[in-house]
């Protein structure tokens, strides 16, 4: 089976929109978004109905429950918080309502599929290092579990030894025996120093996951930013991938 999985859209639909773009030349049977379809951007009712239309399975993210009203937004950054506020009077109850079916998490074969990590998924975790990922490693019940979260995308490869390393490939061949966390990167506020927008492709046959970047152009989305007062910083930051 061929999953397309992406995450952190962010209400950008100008990246959005490529992205799914670029899929429509890929061939998979599901297509899964890990979260944080909203917060950040200018357009988070159009992104939130295009990801229902397109995807498989939503899984929440914290900006997703931040915007129902149930996570704490002063646990944000002001520059988040002045964006879902925002965002919270621009929203349209038919996409409260979408997002309100969002899932906490998705089990799909061998593959784990969660916004922040398998343990304590609705407490937000983020991944960032190896100590990190053996907590998570020792929750997670499958060989796989694909996030997204910190926006920037990593492998933890654990081995049979139990040791685990990390790295950053655009193709991972999943071996025999190994245990991975890996993060597909943000589609609409990448923060690895490359302002393309990230996706992923796991063939679970092949058992390989593809990393995929595609261009798309930010100024419209600095743009409409601009035009609705949000936070320069986010606006400024889509440019460089930070």
């Amino acid at each position: 089976m061929r999953i397309a999985i992406l995450s952190d859209v962010h209400a950008n639909l100008e990246a959005l929109q490529q992205v799914l773009r670029a899929l429509e030349h890929e061939r998979y049977e599901a297509l899964i978004s890990l979260g944080d379809v909203v917060g950040y951007g200018p357009l988070p009712n159009e992104c939130v109905q295009l990801v229902a239309d397109a995807a498989s399975n939503v899984i929440l993210g914290n900006h997703d429950d931040a915007l129902l009203g149930r996570t704490d937004i002063r646990d944000f950054n002001s520059y988040a918080r002045q964006a879902l506020r925002w965002q919270s009077t621009v929203t349209s109850p038919e996409a409260r309502e979408i997002i309100a079916t969002y899932k906490p998490y998705v089990a799909l074969g061998d593959a784990f599929f969660v916004h922040g990590g398998p343990r304590s998924p609705l407490d937000w975790p983020y991944i960032l290092n190896i100590y990190d990922a053996r907590l998570h490693l020792r929750s997670l019940q499958h060989d796989i579990c694909f996030i997204g979260h910190s926006h920037r995308g990593i492998v933890f490869d654990q081995k049979e030894d139990n040791k685990i390393k990390h790295y950053q490939r655009e193709r991972i061949e999943l071996e025999e025996g190994h245990r991975y966390i890996i993060n597909v990167g943000s589609v609409g506020q990448p923060r690895d120093g490359v302002p393309d927008a990230s996706y992923a492709l796991y063939d679970s046959g092949e058992r390989v996951v593809e990393i995929r970047r595609v261009a798309y152009d930010f100024t419209r989305t600095q743009k409409l930013m601009q035009d609705n007062d949000l936070p320069e910083f986010l606006i400024r930051r889509l440019q460089f991938g930070e």
